[in-house]
């Protein structure tokens, strides 16, 4: 696995929109763990983790967004 990776993407980019929702819900719960299970900031996890799985995607390896606060 590449060390520069947040976590692992399948070995073909996919290109199904489900599949893709379901990369980003799986990282969304990924992050709403880590930050505690805060209760409100369901959105605003959702959309970082898109944004993480899209520059995966993209192999920009560039996060659009500040990491979350706690």
């Amino acid at each position: 696995m590449n060390t520069l990776m947040p976590f692992p993407l399948p070995a073909t980019p996919p290109k199904d929109p489900a599949v893709i929702h379901e990369l980003v819900a799986k990282r969304a719960s990924e992050l709403w763990q880590e930050l505690g299970c805060p209760q409100g900031r369901d959105f605003e996890i959702w959309l970082e983790a898109e944004a993480e799985v899209r520059a995966m995607l993209d192999h920009t390896l560039r996060h659009p967004h500040l990491p979350l606060a706690t």
